[in-house]
């Protein structure tokens, strides 16, 4: 008698390639819910953390003006995540947060110096141009507006 492996049981091969992509899809679910209390008519805060990139209406993200200060760039967090910058005083600049070499998010250094955990390359936060390699183009930019006491990125 010959056995057959059931053609709905995957190999072990199919189920270690599966692994990375099951245990991120926690993670996909939890970006991809959004509050629907957030009534930015009222004139009320956001609910949304702004350390985490609260969704705006157009599905950009929100931050308060207070946690951009001059001088100074902070990186949103978020399913999209962002860089905020205030150059000068009450000019306000933005950039997709995703290096341009390999795509990881840039972290903020001090001042306007953003690094790329993955690979050391440096951005100028105010421009997003390139500062250090292994990145050859600079961070994309991205619309920012100010809308009271928040900044609507995206």
């Amino acid at each position: 008698m010959q056995t057959t492996q059931p053609t709905f049981c995957p190999t072990r091969r199919a189920v270690l390639a599966a692994l990375p992509g099951i245990a991120i899809l926690p993670v996909a679910v939890a970006c991809g819910t959004t509050s629907k209390t957030d009534d930015s008519s009222s004139g009320s805060t956001p609910t949304n953390d702004a350390s985490t990139g609260g969704a705006a209406p157009g599905g950009g993200a929100r931050i308060p003006v207070a946690q951009v200060p001059v001088g100074s760039a902070v990186v949103i967090a978020g399913a999209k995540p962002y860089v905020v910058a205030q150059p000068t005083d009450g000019a306000f600049v933005a950039f997709d947060a995703a290096c341009t070499h390999q795509g990881a998010t840039v972290a903020a250094q001090d001042g306007l110096s953003l690094e790329c955990p993955a690979h050391g390359s440096k951005f100028n936060g105010a421009t997003g141009a390139v500062e250090g390699g292994p990145a050859k183009t600079a961070l994309a930019s991205v619309p920012v507006r100010r809308d009271g006491e928040n900044l609507v990125v995206g």
